[in-house]
């Protein structure tokens, strides 16, 4: 699991460490550097699958800016020309760290080229470091060598494993109903695509996993795939979406209660999107949501974060979560160290920082709502200007 963040020199973050949980949901005002704290990991993530291109960027979910708007840039501070990124992962035996420091070719604005240049250095290093005693051993030491190298390439690949799969997801509308696949993300876009195959894909157990949350939705009788898309053309998807994924509806007449996905109710697709995305063992174990309460229902809202809380520790995923809706705060458990919230602010100079906010724990219950704690001021990432 991501254990700690830290970032220097990204956009609004001029420098910020970040200590997560297994759930990690992030508050604050409009323009704070939330999703900015969210794209710093994404572009960690395309440098470690060397596709730091404008498409490979792109496809992690970053709005990718020319390099003198990605680089810090604040009043009476020099820019410095590179993003410093350390990750900390904790695995069943050690914590392991992961460095990066992304650079740019500056020479031709039109086409930039970023580099993780600690990426190649350390890779010359392993060659310079194997060259050195492939030069003065015998055959089966340099079998040895090569041995140990390989070995460590595969532990080096099993940690950047979960790094390498981030992905932010920002979910569409119409990429849930299937009229838009501009990601190629698979199993699931990060707007929504996929979603029909992905549950087409369900293993059994899977499924009836899904089946248990069916009371978030009062109208649901069942979910049906259409796998060979032959509803299509009892003229069921008017719009012609691509989606093959249908709803019953439990109230509606036996003969006409089926409708597509590009008739459904947005906010059962975000839903279901979201539940898919923490039970499916073919998605990312580390992943982003941005703005997760889109669409939904605020006590629906509060329910979905109580699951999903549970899900991630069952089905063993690690997320962060940008919100606006203070119900969202109400699903958290924050006796419960896995579970974190922080906010996210800008300081004096314009700096994007996070404060984690905790519960003191010698102090009584309180039985005033996180929700209302945030509406009143208590917990900050609110404006101060009105």
């Amino acid at each position: 699991m991501l254990k700690k963040l830290q970032v220097q020199n990204f956009k609004s973050i001029l420098s910020d460490t970040v200590e997560l949980g297994q759930l990690n949901v992030f508050i604050g005002e409009n323009g704070s550097g939330k999703s900015n704290l969210l794209e710093s990991l994404a572009v960690m993530s395309a440098a470690k699958q060397e596709r730091l291109d404008i498409e490979g960027l792109y496809s992690k979910g970053v709005r990718v800016a020319k390099p003198e708007l990605t680089f810090s840039s604040f009043h009476g501070k020099k820019q410095k020309p590179q993003i410093e990124m350390s990750l900390a992962f904790q695995s069943e035996k050690q914590l392991m760290t992961i460095k990066s420091i992304i650079e740019t070719d500056m020479t031709d604005e039109a086409v930039v080229k970023w580099k993780d240049s600690f990426e190649q250095k350390e890779q010359e290093q392993e060659q310079q470091d194997i060259l050195k005693h492939v030069l003065s051993v015998d055959e089966d030491k340099i079998k040895l060598i090569r041995a140990l190298s390989e070995q460590k390439r595969t532990e080096k690949s099993a940690l950047y494993h979960p790094i390498q799969n981030y992905l932010i997801y920002n979910l569409d509308t119409k990429a849930l109903r299937g009229f838009s696949s501009e990601s190629k993300k698979v199993p699931l876009g990060i707007n929504g695509e996929g979603l029909d195959v992905l549950l087409a894909n369900f293993s059994e157990p899977e499924f009836t996993q899904l089946q248990e949350y069916a009371y978030f939705v009062n109208w649901l009788d069942e979910i049906v795939i259409d796998r060979e898309d032959l509803m299509k053309f009892s003229y069921l998807k008017q719009g012609k979406s691509i989606s093959k994924l249908y709803f019953k509806d439990k109230f509606m007449m036996k003969k006409e209660n089926i409708f597509s996905a590009e008739n459904a109710n947005e906010g059962v697709l975000h839903i279901l999107f979201y539940l898919a995305l923490f039970i499916s063992q073919k998605t990312p174990t580390l992943f982003a949501i941005d703005n997760i309460e889109s669409h939904l229902n605020p006590h629906l809202c509060t329910e979905l974060t109580r699951v999903i809380c549970k899900l991630a520790k069952k089905t063993n995923k690690q997320a962060l979560i940008t919100t606006h809706n203070p119900a969202i705060l109400d699903g958290l458990n924050l006796n419960d160290d896995d579970i974190r919230l922080f906010e996210i602010y800008r300081n004096d100079e314009g700096h994007t920082k996070t404060r984690r906010i905790q519960l003191n724990p010698e102090t009584k219950p309180i039985k005033v709502k996180l929700s209302e704690l945030w509406m009143r001021g208590y917990l900050g990432a609110i404006s101060k200007q009105f």
